[in-house]
């Protein structure tokens, strides 16, 4: 067996331990979601710390995969059609997995139900809707607070709700995220030079990010992934209409997209675009998200709930990195809280102004590359300086990155990707000695190894020897 058929089964084994052991090991927190078709996504009550600790090796060698496969795309020792083999290899057993390591799906599924109802998820929480399935399905973090997702996301979520059973909603929701990633990675394949088409196709289809937790968690933040490839595509070809579109829809769909907006509007600003073509744009943009507000009941109430993911503490998003250094260095003057909030108000601060900066220079830039890789890099801004930051967020600019940005960007991509791996991991393993021990040694084992990535010295030099062989 060679080195790619290793990296193959190897990859999908450790895709099949993720999937088993998330399912088998069931959550915590007081949700109580759905048990599948067939019953096939009942936890098993007895040993939920095991598979718990299944899927977290799985995840780990999964990572560790990846950046092989980057090394040897790196290394032209791979093709398109090679990668995107893998990469389906896989997905594949996310496809019938439920969502992983995320109840994310379960909130979409409750606040499409509300809009079905008559309720509105702008104003109210999922807990309007009362006991039941779709309640208890909802993380209760998450119970009593509105919707932060623009009117075209709320109008797919309401659709999906039509289904009626929880099971297929989510099934039904995967199915448009493998779409959207299936597009994106067609995209990038265009976007991205022939001689780097292999590597980008890497970074965006087998990236541990987008099969666990773009496929595997149904995440509908692909489709901000796609929209922000698909505007930079026509940007390219100066169809100006169709990016406005494409910016537009973002916008509606999750709040990041106002920055393809900012961008397309800067780069008709600073580029000697016709007038007609700058005024056809413009009036794409306000038609699009004028007619989207009409989708849903009180069209723009969600712009009121944009505190909503700021509710939650994630430790290791920057903000609250740089409030605990903070509330650590002054010896706690003033409360964890408190620290805590200013912190996010600098970062968000430092981070608007870096965005503004960014697209102001790419719509200035006249090779729309390079122009690409400064918008993927806003979107990665914005992702990073908010109150919380979600691995998921990453695909927001991670894919305009994969497809324009250089050598060394990519390279750090795959530290990012590797690392992004082990924010979410099975909640069985919280207070066990499996989380002190393990989730910090599996990622200082994948995090080294892709650091390696981007020093190429340190690679070792069977490497490149040994990915020549097998493609001869």
């Amino acid at each position: 067996m060679n080195t790619l058929s290793r990296l193959t089964w190897g990859g999908t084994a450790a895709s099949v331990a993720i999937a088993v052991g998330v399912t088998r090991a069931g959550t915590a927190g007081g949700a109580t979601p759905p048990d599948g078709p067939l019953s096939l996504w009942r936890p098993d009550t007895h040993s939920p710390v095991g598979w718990a600790v299944c899927a977290l090796f799985g995840l780990a060698a999964l990572a560790l995969a990846f950046i092989r496969l980057y090394r040897l795309a790196e290394a032209r020792a791979v093709d398109v059609r090679t990668v995107a083999t893998i990469a389906a290899c896989w997905c594949a057993p996310m496809l019938v997995a439920p969502p992983v390591l995320s109840l994310d799906v379960w909130s979409y599924f409750a606040q499409g139900t509300m809009v079905r109802q008559g309720l509105d998820p702008y104003a109210y929480g999922p807990s309007l809707l009362g006991p039941g399935d779709v309640l208890d399905a909802v993380s209760p973090v998450w119970r009593d607070t509105p919707a932060p997702y623009g009117p075209l996301m709320l109008a797919i979520l309401t659709a999906a709700a039509e289904v009626g059973h929880p099971s297929l909603v989510a099934l039904l929701l995967r199915a448009l995220v493998l779409l959207a990633v299936v597009a994106v990675a067609v995209l990038v394949t265009r976007l991205a030079p022939p001689e780097e088409r292999a590597l980008a196709l890497t970074l965006v289809a087998a990236n541990p990010l987008v099969v666990v937790h773009l496929v595997g968690g149904a995440h509908l933040d692909a489709l901000l992934g796609l929209l922000a490839a698909v505007t930079i595509y026509a940007v390219r070809r100066r169809w100006y209409v169709v990016a406005a579109l494409a910016a537009a829809l973002a916008f509606s769909v999750k709040l990041p997209g106002i920055l393809l907006i900012g961008y397309l509007l800067a780069h008709l600003v600073r580029q000697p675009v016709p007038v007609r073509r700058r005024i056809a744009a413009a009036v794409t943009i306000g038609v699009v998200v004028l007619g989207c507000s009409l989708l849903v009941p009180h069209g723009w109430g969600w712009l009121s709930a944009m505190d909503v993911p700021g509710r939650v503490r994630i430790y290791w998003a920057p903000a609250s990195l740089v409030g605990s250094v903070v509330y650590l260095v002054t010896g706690g003057v003033a409360s964890y809280t408190d620290t805590l909030a200013l912190a996010r108000s600098v970062v968000a601060a430092a981070g608007a102004v870096t965005i503004a900066a960014l697209l102001w220079r790419a719509g200035a830039e006249p090779n729309w590359r390079k122009a690409g890789a400064l918008v993927g890099a806003a979107l990665l801004v914005l992702a990073s300086s908010g109150p919380v930051m979600h691995a998921w967020y990453v695909v927001w600019g991670g894919v305009l990155l994969a497809a324009c940005a250089g050598a060394g960007a990519r390279r750090w991509a795959v530290v990012l990707g590797a690392a992004l791996c082990f924010s979410a991991v099975p909640d069985q393993l919280g207070g066990t000695l499996w989380s002190v021990l393990a989730v910090p040694l599996c990622l200082s084992v994948v995090v080294v190894d892709a650091v390696r990535t981007v020093f190429p010295a340190a690679v070792p030099r069977w490497a490149p020897a040994e990915a020549a062989a097998d493609t001869a």
